[in-house]
C-alpha cells in the first residue's frame, strides 16, 4: 500500500480554510486519477482506491491518503508535480488569481507537467495524452497552485 502525506499551510489570513483545502482534496484526488489512468496497461482495468486515512488539524493541516491501484509511475509524476507547485510558490509567493493570469501561463513554469505525461503515457513506448486530458491535468495543477491554504509538503512511503 502507498500512503501520501500532505501538509497544507494556512491561509494569508492565518487561517485554514475549510472550504478551499476541500476544494484542494478533490484537485490532489482527480490528478492522482488521472495520472493513475494514463499510467496504467489500458489492457487492464484496475479499481483505483484513494481514501483519507488520518488528519491533524493543527497549523500545518496534515493529511495522509492511502493509495490502492495507483501505478508507481503516477505516484511519482504527482509527487514531481506537487513539489513544482510547492517550489514555484516559495519563489513567488501567492500566485495571481486566475482569471488575472491563464493557467496555460501559470502551468507553463512548471517544468514537472511535461515529465509527467511522458512518463505516465510512456509505458508502452507511445505518448497516448489527448489535448483534453493534458488540459484538464493543467486545471487540476492550477486549482492547487491557486489555493488561498498552500500545499506546503508531499511525502510518498510505501508499506
Amino acid at each position: 500500500m502507498t500512503f501520501i502525506d500532505l501538509e497544507f499551510g494556512a491561509a494569508s489570513s492565518g487561517e485554514l480554510p475549510l472550504g478551499d483545502i476541500a476544494s484542494s482534496l478533490v484537485s490532489v484526488d482527480e490528478l492522482i486519477r488521472d495520472l493513475g489512468s494514463l499510467a496504467a496497461d489500458p489492457s487492464s482495468a484496475e479499481f483505483r482506491t484513494i481514501e483519507i486515512v488520518a488528519i491533524e488539524t493543527r497549523n500545518p493541516l496534515k493529511i495522509r491518503l492511502s493509495l490502492i491501484a495507483i501505478p508507481a509511475t503516477a505516484v511519482k509524476a504527482f509527487q514531481d508535480i506537487c513539489r513544482d507547485i510547492i517550489r514555484y510558490r516559495e519563489r513567488n509567493g501567492r500566485p495571481a488569481q486566475p482569471a488575472a493570469r491563464s493557467e496555460d501561463e501559470t502551468v507553463q513554469h512548471l517544468p514537472s507537467i511535461e515529465a509527467a505525461l511522458n512518463l505516465c503515457a510512456g509505458h508502452d513506448g507511445q505518448t497516448r495524452v489527448t489535448e483534453q486530458e493534458a488540459e484538464r491535468l493543467r486545471g487540476h495543477v492550477a486549482a492547487l497552485q491557486h489555493a488561498e491554504a498552500p500545499l506546503r509538503r508531499v511525502h510518498v512511503r510505501e508499506e
